[in-house]
């Protein structure tokens, strides 16, 4: 599996806790990338716990999380990140944001 590139063994192995293998297994590698380097570029400094608590996030087009992103930092502030840390379901509003915008573009 790939996420042994992303996570450290402890890490890794509470994912394999949290979800069923074969929901693992359907993750796309590229997408999951691409929204790795999105929130790596904006310094998240909590991805191993997204991985861990907020996986669907990686499901989600990067465009699409890149444009939930670009909301909530204009709703919060450039301390964006550091609220999102305190107050991780706050990942929650992310992800409904993405999901939303990915609908609408289906529409």
């Amino acid at each position: 599996m790939f996420l042994d590139k992303y996570l450290n063994s402890s890490y890794l192995d509470l994912v394999y806790a949290n979800y069923d293998e074969e929901y693992l297994k359907l993750l796309d590698e590229e997408n999951f990338n691409k929204v790795y380097l999105l929130l790596k570029s904006y310094n998240f400094y909590f991805i191993d716990d997204i991985i861990l608590n907020y996986l669907e996030l990686f499901e989600i087009e990067a465009k699409y999380v890149q444009l939930a992103i670009s909301k909530l930092k204009s709703v919060l502030g450039n301390d964006f990140v550091k609220q999102i840390g305190q107050k991780m379901p706050l990942m929650n509003k992310i992800i409904e944001l993405a999901i939303n915008y990915e609908e609408e573009d289906n529409l």
